[in-house]
Parts: C-alpha cells; sequence; structure tokens
C-alpha cells in the first residue's frame, strides 16, 4: 500500500497517521519527493482498507500495491533513485561505463588496463577475484590477492572498483577493498548472501539470472533493499534460451521494463550477453537507445591469452574506438559521457592510421572513420582535436584524396610521422591459399603487393575503404574463400590467421602520416 500525503501538510497530523499505521505492525518508509511526499507500507496490509486509511486528515489518496516487490517498486520512489559508487553518480545524468578484464590476472596487466580504460573515459574498473566457473578445473580467480591488485589499480586510476562476491564469508574483505559488490548471475537467489550485503552500506550489483524473470530479479533486490540498503542496481547480462548463436540472449527489452517497474538505475552487459567481442558496439548502442543508465564492457589487452572469457573481450584500442560512438548515443538520450582528449585516424583498430595515431597519441581516445573525409569533418566540426591520415606510401605514391583535402585554409598540419608498412595477406582460420577466389583491401595496399598479386591471377580484387575495414569484412564472411591484405594488428584483432607474411613489393615499404587540426 501506498500513501500519498496532502501537500503542505501540519507535521503533527502526519505524525498521528505514522503511528496509528505503526500500532498495525506496518513498517514505514517515507519517500520525498520534489513535491510530494510518500509513505509506503511493508507488511501484512490485508486488514487495512483503502477508505480506512483516506479518512486521515494528512492523506491525499491511497494506493494497492499489487507486485510482490514493494521498496524496489516504482511506485513506492516515483523519482528516478541516483546511486553514489565512490565519486560517481549511477543513474543521473552521467551514461556510466564500467569496464576492465573478466579476471585480475597480475598487477601488470590490471593496472596497465586501468590506466587505458580510465584515460578512455572509463567511469569504474571492474575486474574478476572469486570466479565462479562451470568446471572446477577452469582458472578460478586471484581471490584475496586478486582484490588487492584491482584496489592498487583503481587508486593508481583514480577509479571506483567492482567485483564479484560468491560468499557471505568474504563479506568482511569486500567491504574493505571494493567500492562496488557484485553478484553474479549463479548467486542472484543465494538469499542469505543478499540479507548479509543488505545490512552494509556498500552499492549492490545485481545481475540478473540466467533464466529468471524480471519479478525474480526484483524479488532478490527486495531481500537486500529489506535489510536496509537501499543502494541496488540492476543488470541485465542476458538469459538462456533455445538460440546457441550467443553465449547468451540480451533481453534489452528488460531495461525499459525494468524502468517502468522500479525506480532503481540499471545497466547492461553486452559482452556477458553475447559472448562475442564484435557484438558489444552494436549492442552497447542498443542498450544506450533502450534506456540503460550504463554498460558493463570487458576489456583484456590481450583476449587471446585471457583467462576467462576472451572471445567476449575488446582490447583497450578497441574501447578507445568504441568510447566516442557511445557518447553520440548517450547525447541522443540526453545523457553524457566524459571523455578526455580525442583523436580521429582513417580507418579501424588495426589500421596502419590507428598504429601512427596509437604511437603519437598512446594516452588519448582514439576514433576511427572509415573514409578520410570523416576524419576531416570530425576536426572542423570540434568532435575532436586533431587527425591523423597517411599523405604517401613509399611504393604507391601520395594518397591524392588526402592531399586535396588537407589543402584547406582552415586546417594547419602539426605534425608527421613515417612507420614501416608490412602487408599481410590474411584469412579466416584453416582457409588454404590455393582456395582463394576474393582480396579485399584498400586500392594503395592493392598497389603496394602487385608482384605477389601477380602471382594469384584468378582472384578478384575488391576495393575497400580501408585495410583494417577488410580484415573485420573477410572474418564477417568467414568462408575459406575469402582475403584480405592488411596489417598484422588487424589479423589479431579480427582473430584471422596469417597465411602470407610481408607481401609486399619492397621490405623498405614506408608511409608518411601527418598530423592536422583546425586553425585557431
Amino acid at each position: 500500500m501506498i500513501i500519498v500525503l496532502k501537500s503542505g501538510v501540519d507535521e503533527a497530523k502526519v505524525d498521528v497517521l505514522k503511528n496509528w499505521l505503526t500500532e498495525k505492525g506496518l513498517v514505514i518508509s517515507p519517500i520525498y519527493g520534489a513535491e510530494k511526499t510518500v509513505l509506503g507500507l511493508v507488511g501484512d496490509t490485508s486488514h487495512l482498507s483503502v477508505d480506512e486509511v483516506s479518512m486521515h486528515e494528512a492523506v491525499e489518496k491511497v494506493l494497492k500495491v499489487q507486485e510482490p516487490f514493494k521498496k524496489a517498486n516504482r511506485k513506492f520512489h516515483p523519482d528516478n533513485s541516483v546511486i553514489k559508487v565512490g565519486n560517481v553518480l549511477v543513474g543521473g545524468k552521467d551514461l556510466i561505463v564500467i569496464a576492465g578484464p573478466c579476471s585480475v590476472e597480475s598487477e601488470e596487466q590490471i593496472i596497465q588496463i586501468a590506466h587505458q580504460v580510465k584515460n578512455y573515459g572509463a567511469s569504474i574498473l571492474r575486474g574478476g577475484a572469486f570466479k565462479p566457473r562451470t568446471s572446477p578445473y577452469s582458472f578460478q580467480g586471484l581471490r584475496v590477492e586478486g582484490l588487492m591488485l584491482l584496489k592498487k589499480a583503481g587508486e593508481a586510476a583514480g577509479l571506483p572498483i567492482v567485483s564479484e562476491i560468491t560468499n557471505p564469508a568474504y563479506l568482511e574483505i569486500f567491504e574493505e577493498y571494493v567500492d562496488f559488490i557484485q553478484v553474479g548471475a549463479r548467486n542472484m537467489q543465494n538469499f542469505e548472501l543478499l540479507k548479509e550485503l543488505g545490512r552494509i552500506k556498500k552499492p549492490i550489483l545485481l545481475k540478473r539470472g540466467f533464466a529468471n524473470t524480471l519479478e525474480e530479479l526484483l524479488m532478490a533486490c527486495e531481500y537486500i533493499m529489506n535489510e536496509g540498503n537501499q543502494n541496488v542496481i540492476l543488470c541485465e547480462r542476458g538469459i538462456r534460451t533455445h538460440e546457441t548463436y550467443t553465449r547468451n540472449t540480451l533481453d534489452l527489452s528488460a531495461v525499459p521494463a525494468l524502468k517502468r517497474m522500479s525506480h532503481l538505475p540499471v545497466l547492461v552487459d553486452p559482452s556477458h550477453g553475447s559472448g562475442l567481442s564484435w557484438m558489444v558496439e552494436p549492442l552497447s548502442k542498443a542498450a544506450i537507445a533502450a534506456g540503460a543508465d550504463g554498460v558493463i564492457i570487458e576489456v583484456h589487452n590481450n583476449p587471446g591469452k585471457a583467462l576467462s572469457d576472451g572471445p567476449q573481450s575488446i582490447t583497450p584500442s578497441e574501447f578507445s574506438y568504441l568510447m566516442p560512438k557511445l557518447r553520440e548515443y548517450a547525447r541522443l538520450e540526453g545523457k553524457h559521457i566524459s571523455i578526455p582528449h580525442t583523436v580521429a585516424y582513417a580507418g579501424t583498430p588495426g589500421s596502419f592510421a590507428n598504429e601512427a595515431a596509437e604511437k603519437l597519441y598512446h594516452t588519448h581516445v582514439l576514433t576511427g572513420f572509415e573514409r578520410f573525409e570523416d576524419v576531416f569533418d570530425a576536426v572542423l566540426s570540434n568532435k575532436v582535436e586533431v587527425g591523423v591520415v597517411p599523405v604517401e606510401n613509399s611504393l604507391a605514391g601520395k594518397v591524392t584524396e588526402v592531399v586535396d583535402l588537407l589543402d584547406d585554409d582552415r586546417l594547419e598540419i602539426t605534425d608527421r610521422i613515417r612507420l614501416p608498412v608490412r602487408q599481410m595477406l590474411v584469412a579466416p582460420p584453416g582457409t588454404e591459399l590455393s582456395s582463394i577466389r576474393k582480396i579485399y583491401s584498400h586500392e594503395k595496399a592493392f598497389e603496394q603487393c602487385r608482384k605477389f598479386l601477380s602471382t594469384m591471377p584468378d582472384c578478384q580484387l575488391i576495393k575497400y575503404s580501408t585495410t583494417s575495414a577488410a580484415a573485420s569484412a573477410v572474418a564477417a564472411l568467414n568462408d575459406k574463400y575469402s582475403a584480405a591484405i592488411a596489417s598484422e594488428t588487424a589479423a589479431r584483432l579480427n582473430r584471422l590467421e596469417i597465411l602470407k607474411d610481408s607481401i609486399q613489393d619492397d621490405e623498405n615499404n614506408y608511409t608518411e602520416f601527418v598530423v592536422f587540426r583546425k586553425r585557431k
């Protein structure tokens, strides 16, 4: 039952009402809104009639709550809850991005990733120390040592940290080391753990179980809130369905549904939701469009060697590429992502321009654009501070399109860098060189590899916007007839094999890149 009090009602009349309700054995949860004060009643209200309560002078109206969850119910708390995690406010105008590896593996690994995700705009650092795994033979985490390393990394980068608790016995150490305690999908209905977490004040990240309804999620939340801890944040992380293409099925309809049912913030985990690193970007965008208050993204410096969840982890470079895109989606939803200095380059992570930009601006957010003109538009429209583009290759000559775009009085060149370029023929694992019939790449890469291409006269050459985009296309096609000419980094990021190394016509193959900005 919910009681809406009259505006400006005398406090003495409110006290009379409260005393009467307390005598009925009910617990009163007052919610103070901008215009109205609401009393939420927890307990057995079956013996109370709406008319009986409405007779009190302080009461404006009375509502019956049919749902079994009370404290998490939006009817109890009409305004959105904003929950503080360290110095971060979750549920407000800022869109929260939680990033980090599935597991803390070493001090060097977690500190390096912490600095990188902070530089690229992350709000909170994540990392698993106690890992509940399906197999007892899988990596179980560094446990207490992992929490200590995570805390050290968070302090070094200036980020609050979140990690998963699996057992009430560890609660004391989690209270000491962790800013934000996660309850994983496997423990969503570990009610004894939930009750213990309800007796502390730390914010709790409650993940939806593999096969649980939204009402069951909110009832689990009720266990925490009923013990006194109101600082709960909900998370949709994918559920099990008949579909086997993805690890889980990310239920994005849960976001607007939970927003209607509850006042608590809602986050989305696209990494666990799909289990596929290439799906993280589109699912993150969709989560923001659906109204999520933030996303949780797994970031690992070498996903191929990760001790857990490598296939769903993106690299720091890919995270840097993603963040400016998420910022634009957040802006459309009236939310904000704070990103430090930004640099645009031509291509996607793994392109040679990306490599040049990383060498020059390793602490900046780097965002790739498919076309050269998009890089220039981003600089001229002040979306980014500087751009990095290729102007000349030692084998293929000048990039005439870039030279023409640089001939603009509004722009000035501020720096140059010359990089060796080694082109690779890359394809999905198991592809035979003899089976290839299509080769994708940028036209300049084709020019740099004429001698090699002359040995494959039956192959169709398909021009692509950048070498890295060509590698991504071949990875998506995933057939035994397509290959790309791209860098070693592009091959690694797209999980492609190198069929032929250094296929450029000359070992002394260099590309000159320029850095440009808008004139002040």
